[in-house]
């Protein structure tokens, strides 16, 4: 991301831009007083062919995501040569799961249980709240709808 600002003009990588809490849970970005984003510098990558963005939620308008993904396929015929996969309304910021793109590569398109497998090993570390268990199971239908979304367009 590209920022400027009266002290002038940075860069701000897309994995530093969103913040845990931890010790400020009021700032939840790197922007500070007075800083605009400019521009977005987004890779040209052979994900990009493939993609697909997908939002879960309660009502159909205006409403904040359950859970959403953002799946991206590089494909050599029918198996995944690469993955990029981003979650959304399941934590503080975008969360990637890196698990789950290594885990998919190899695996056939149209092999359901592969895929399912593999989406899983992102979420092995999940620790949902009480309240909120349900997301893991919707968060892993989510991922396997967009990546099967992702992988059938041309």
């Amino acid at each position: 991301m590209h920022v400027r600002s009266a002290k002038g003009a940075r860069a701000v990588p897309f994995d530093d831009f969103h913040l845990l809490p931890n010790d400020t849970p009021e700032k939840d970005n790197a922007l500070g007083r007075g800083d605009l984003i400019v521009g977005l510098e987004v890779p040209n990558r052979p994900e990009a062919r493939r993609s697909h963005y997908l939002k879960v939620r309660d009502r159909q308008s205006y409403e904040f995501a359950l859970v959403s993904v953002a799946a991206a396929l590089d494909l050599d015929g029918h198996n995944i040569r690469s993955a990029r996969l981003a979650m959304g309304g399941v934590a503080h910021k975008p969360w990637r799961l890196s698990s789950s793109e290594e885990a998919l590569v190899g695996v056939d398109i149209g092999d359901a249980n592969k895929l399912r497998a593999a989406i899983a090993r992102g979420f092995a570390d999940a620790r949902p709240l009480e309240q909120n268990e349900f997301k893991v199971e919707l968060a892993q239908r989510a991922v396997l709808r967009a990546v099967q979304t992702a992988g059938a367009r041309a």
